[in-house]
């Protein structure tokens, strides 16, 4: 009877585990969490500012926010970026960075990206660059970002998404959707090198948490901690097969 509970224990354990990680799949939180602290794609980009330049040249200037988007887009686009830039003014004057927009549309040209930056009156402002680049599909897989094309709209399925990038290529944070101040500013922080509480940094030493994310593949495997929340029943589990085992050499 004993070692049935303690099975029935184990199982619940195990039922939880898994319940719980497909669950975390589920929400946004989970899919920002992707692709942190992995490279972004070094993509050529074309822009009325630009000349000859890739994202890494920008990017090792100046810490940079970048955003996707699409000049025909008749959801998010438009109030993503108003807003990006509404709530970018408070950030002006406090840490230096550049916001990268490019295209994912590959109908977009240069000219497209330049009258879209001009509707919002940010043409003029260094800090902002409008771009199109010929390796969307690299760049896009290199965050994450999955766009969906509805031939019956006309239109791409797809999320607003921000991704801080730091100095040296890496990724360092990601939002999805219409965020607040405090969140934005937390990307920000992040991208100065400045520690997110979003974010758990890898660290060899943290040996016992129950997920460790694992940079390359931009998912979270089971850690030791899963171990030792499953180690009193194992122990149990063991006592009882041990006096099991003398219970029946001592009949014999």
């Amino acid at each position: 009877m004993c070692k049935n509970h303690v099975f029935a224990y184990l199982t619940v354990i195990g039922l939880l585990c898994s319940v719980d990680v497909m669950g975390q799949a589920d929400v946004s939180g989970w899919k920002e969490e992707g692709h942190i602290y992995a490279k972004v794609y070094d993509a050529a980009l074309r822009g009325n500012k630009l000349g000859n330049t890739t994202l890494y040249q920008i990017v090792h200037q100046n810490p940079t926010i970048l955003a996707l988007v699409f000049t025909r887009c008749t959801g998010i686009c438009s109030p993503f970026l108003m807003q990006l830039k509404e709530k970018l003014e408070s950030e002006r004057d406090n840490k230096k960075f550049n916001i990268v927009v490019i295209s994912f549309d590959p109908r977009d040209t240069k000219k497209d990206m330049y009258l879209y930056a001009k509707n919002f009156g940010l043409d003029d402002d260094k800090r902002w660059v409008f771009a199109v680049t010929d390796s969307i599909q690299h760049l896009s897989q290199s965050i994450g970002f999955d766009p969906v094309w509805d031939s019956t709209r006309q239109q791409y399925d797809h999320e607003a998404i921000l991704v801080g990038i730091n100095t040296e290529g890496y990724i360092t944070k990601k939002l999805l959707g219409l965020r607040s101040e405090h969140e934005l500013a937390l990307l920000i922080g992040s991208i100065n090198n400045i520690f997110s509480p979003s974010y758990r940094i890898p660290n060899k030493n943290l040996l016992f948490s129950c997920f460790n994310y694992n940079a390359k593949t931009g998912k979270n495997m089971p850690g030791l901690g899963l171990v030792f929340i499953a180690l009193p029943a194992i122990i149990t589990l063991l006592i009882l097969l041990s006096i099991s085992y003398f219970v029946r050499s001592s009949r014999m």
